[in-house]
């Protein structure tokens, strides 16, 4: 972790909300020493980092990258917010507020066993004959679920330019022993995803089969979907060395590992040619 990087990127944060002691008013801290953060004069604590980074949307990890990768992974669109509260204005918005709501508490409790890491792998349309390979983070924050998904596009596919690596965050809920993420690109506000996964099976989580579907990045903007597995990684690698495994490994050049493969290209478990299917969880 180079600590010498936050103020730069702190900086660049600071950048997108233009009032800073606005800005320090809502993550409630003081403005003098917020300064000292911003001008390298001092790191701030765990918890005062935490409310920094939940205030900017960031990861804890993210912030301490090298200033060029981490600006990669951040938006560079301004955006105007919204006019209105987009689901209690109005009476069925309430119940759809207070149905999400309950979803949400309902599966607090079980989802923490899923917070980490993962690679994460699947066919693009995007990159015919090629797969792939991402990393997510799931992280539990106040009873909610939430990712965030990292993937390497190459330089004609990128959302934005020096983007290679785009950023996607979301929610996650665990209902029906099946993990529902919905998320979004930070780059570009166009489409939102979903991928749904089977549920661990046993005490160890190794490998999350499922499905995934979004849309093609290439100016076409297909809808598709795609079988994709999850690998479970551990504690010990930092976030820029995991960043270094993304990228895109083509399907018969042998690197991926055969369980992960086999879940990929598995055939349907429902005899219809015309419905797509994820395999199940196994050992």
């Amino acid at each position: 972790m180079h600590t010498h990087h936050l103020a730069d990127n702190l900086r660049l944060l600071c950048s997108y909300v233009g009032n800073i002691s606005q800005c320090c008013k809502k993550i409630g801290i003081n403005r003098q020493q917020f300064t000292k953060y911003l001008n390298g004069q001092s790191q701030p604590s765990m918890p005062s980092l935490r409310k920094i980074c939940d205030y900017f949307g960031v990861d804890s990890e993210e912030i301490f990258l090298e200033p060029s990768l981490f600006a990669s992974l951040l938006s560079t669109k301004q955006h105007a917010p919204f006019p209105f509260e987009p689901l209690s204005a109005s009476p069925i918005g309430k119940r759809y507020q207070k149905q999400l709501q309950s979803m949400v508490d309902h599966s607090a409790a079980e989802l923490e066993r899923y917070a980490g890491d993962y690679y994460y792998y699947y066919m693009t349309p995007s990159y015919d004959g090629f797969v792939s390979k991402g990393f997510a983070r799931i992280r539990v924050d106040n009873g909610i679920g939430h990712s965030h998904f990292y993937e390497r596009a190459e330089p004609s596919q990128a959302m934005l330019e020096h983007a290679e690596i785009g950023k996607f965050v979301g929610i996650v809920i665990l209902l029906g022993e099946r993990l529902q993420i919905i998320d979004y690109s930070v780059h570009c506000q166009r489409a939102v995803s979903q991928t749904i996964l089977y549920g661990a099976t046993k005490g160890q989580i190794d490998l999350l089969s499922g499905l995934t579907m979004g849309i093609q990045g290439t100016s076409s903007r297909i809808p598709f979907t795609s079988r994709v597995v999850f690998e479970r990684l551990g504690h010990s690698t930092s976030l820029r060395e995991k960043l270094k495994g993304v990228g895109l490994f083509a399907i018969d050049e042998g690197r991926l590992p055969k369980p992960i493969m086999d879940r990929l290209q598995s055939a349907s478990n429902i005899r219809n040619p015309h419905i797509f299917t994820a395999v199940e969880n196994y050992s």
